[in-house]
């Protein structure tokens, strides 16, 4: 065994024992956190009225898939698909992705087109804390898609230096 090798294993040990210690006081904040379904997306994102300007943000085509519980806050992974055949008639225009709990909320705003080929995202992304994270597609005819999920995150990525 390397030297440094036990210092490695010993730090696995470590962070699987605090996420079981902070697991289970993660999860009454869990239970009392509301459904999206329940829960109006504007309500979570409140950003996302400006967005939407009046107009309703439906439910559907598109898939968020993000793990219910990160290990690490530092690099969440993440993907992003809709349901378009990205066509000039008929594409995803802009993507958004929202994290309810993030000081500047607006993760990624990725403009899309008919050239795109595919309205698919995967990335990794930062975040502190139980939380909703939301995807938004803006179709080429005005319409709003979106998705949400929700996330506890046992080791936290945003920590205040002081």
């Amino acid at each position: 065994m390397k030297p440094g090798c036990k210092n490695i294993a010993r730090r696995r040990v470590l962070k699987s024992l605090a996420g079981g210690v902070l697991l289970p006081a993660a999860a009454p904040a869990l239970a009392q956190m509301p459904s999206t379904q329940r829960l109006p997306l504007m309500q979570l994102v409140p950003v996302l009225k400006d967005i939407a300007a009046g107009k309703p943000v439906n439910e559907g085509k598109v898939k968020l898939e993000i793990p219910h519980l990160a290990e690490n806050g530092h690099l969440v992974p993440l993907t992003v698909s809709v349901e378009s055949p990205m066509t000039p008639d008929n594409h995803v225009r802009t993507l958004y992705l929202f994290s309810e709990k993030n000081p500047r909320p607006i993760i990624a705003k990725i403009g899309m087109g008919p050239g795109t080929g595919r309205a698919a995202l995967t990335t990794r992304i930062r975040l502190s804390g139980a939380q909703y994270v939301v995807a938004v597609a803006q179709m080429s005819d005005g319409s709003l898609w979106a998705a949400a999920a929700d996330v506890i995150v046992t080791e936290t990525a945003c920590l205040d230096a002081t």
